[in-house]
């Protein structure tokens, strides 16, 4: 399956440079461009990408170190100066303090390899909105998304599926990620086609059918967490679309048919949906329950509801619970978690607080809330409340998961502050600049 996949990326790649020739134009448009679709590539290859080759590294840490030194070498370096960037800023120092704390010098490195990525990343599509617009930069990724998209079909139709659930979960259920190496990664990606898609499809410049064929594509890619995260925004997109704008015929018209949508789709996968998500109610009911007890105390089934998620937290904030006033404040240190424990703690706020500390969790918020506040200035009313949506499906998808600590979700974040804070600062609209290259 990685062989076809891969295929599959490459002949939409060289399609995406021969369709959109002002790619080429650019240096960082086509060195940003080419190092995303290789890092996907390596990824899909993980077999041979994720095994050490050079002083420790693999094939995808250091594609990461190329880009960041490509891009911040093509880079305008004036953007490093500007305000929106000091939250990075923020949380880089915080990493770097709690490494000289704890001694956890290795791990301070990887982390801050990651903060480097999206800062970077961030800075580039910034750049390439100013100077290209918002629909001709973002153009290039969708026609890649979809690219993947067609890879996760092309994994069902072969039958090549993945079950990962068994192990850890008291639900069974097989994953279609395109020979990805977790559903994880995968689903981010799709998230993150979701979000470029759906932008696209408010200005108009694809079809409104193309954000919910990557809905589609979470379903088969079956990894609960992102599933969840992404209903908050597929209803902002289509309510943005359908609804918000419309006359009151429109408008009923709209909800009727939501409500005729939703009840035939319960009858057809309801057995379905509460065979995958039947876990979620009691371990939500008794959420307080176990969360107050020790992990030790756990009973088998309870340490598997929600895929182990309940019983890592508790391991997690158990743990903490026990450091000096300066190891709350500063944690244990970045990537400590592998001294303690043997999984990662699959929650970004968790694991914010356990490594870095009371500072390193208020700063990692202190970033979030700033994309929060750049939204809020966005003058298009259906643009913010679809970019909100994505911001409070990252939040809930970092309460489950990790995102950030892929490069999948530094990508995504990347997209969604960059987009933010252009539509919240924008001087010329994209219609104007899309003529230049039109």
């Amino acid at each position: 399956m990685a062989y076809i996949s891969s295929l599959i990326i490459i002949l939409m790649y060289f399609y995406t440079l021969r369709k959109l020739p002002y790619i080429k134009s650019s240096k960082l448009f086509l060195g940003f461009f080419t190092l995303f679709v290789v890092r996907i590539i390596f990824s899909i290859n993980h077999v041979i990408s994720f095994k050490p080759i050079f002083a420790g590294q693999s094939l995808t840490s250091l594609s990461s170190l190329c880009t960041i030194f490509l891009v911040f070498t093509f880079m305008d370096k004036k953007y490093l100066r500007y305000k929106f960037i000091i939250p990075y800023y923020l949380i880089v120092i915080s990493i770097f303090i709690s490494a000289i704390y704890s001694g956890e010098f290795m791990g301070g490195v990887v982390v801050l390899m990651k903060w480097l990525l999206l800062i970077v990343t961030s800075i580039a599509l910034i750049q390439l909105f100013f100077k290209h617009g918002l629909i001709n930069t973002l153009k290039p990724f969708y026609y890649l998304f979809l690219g993947l998209f067609i890879c996760q079909l092309a994994s069902v139709v072969l039958g090549q599926g993945k079950d990962t659930e068994a192990l850890n979960s008291t639900s069974n259920s097989i994953s279609y990620i395109a020979g990805y190496a977790h559903e994880s990664a995968f689903s981010i990606l799709l998230y993150t086609g979701l979000l470029i898609s759906s932008v696209l499809m408010l200005k108009k410049d694809v079809k409104p059918i193309v954000p919910f064929l990557f809905i589609i594509g979470l379903v088969f890619a079956n990894y609960r967490t992102l599933l969840i995260s992404a209903l908050i925004p597929l209803f902002c997109v289509y309510f943005a679309h359908l609804y918000m704008g419309s006359k009151k015929e429109v408008k009923l018209f709209v909800f009727s048919s939501g409500a005729i949508s939703l009840l035939v789709f319960g009858m057809l996968f309801g057995v379905d949906i509460a065979d995958r998500f039947g876990e979620l109610g009691g371990a939500l009911s008794n959420l307080g329950e176990l969360m107050s007890i020790d992990y030790s105390l756990f009973s088998f089934e309870e340490r598997r509801l929600l895929s182990s998620r309940l019983f890592l937290w508790n391991m997690y904030l158990t743990e903490y619970s026990h450091f000096t006033f300066f190891g709350m404040l500063l944690g244990a240190g970045p990537e400590a978690w592998t001294n303690y424990f043997d999984v990662y703690a699959h929650n970004a706020y968790i694991a914010a607080l356990f490594d870095l500390g009371i500072i390193g969790l208020c700063v990692f918020l202190g970033v979030l809330y700033s994309t929060f506040v750049f939204m809020l200035k966005i003058k298009d009313k259906k643009l913010k409340i679809v970019v909100l949506g994505f911001l409070a499906g990252f939040l809930v998808m970092s309460s489950s998961t990790m995102p950030l600590w892929a490069v999948e979700g530094v990508h995504l974040y990347s997209f969604i502050f960059t987009i933010a804070y252009y539509l919240s600062t924008k001087i010329f609209s994209d219609s104007n600049i899309d003529k230049i290259h039109n």
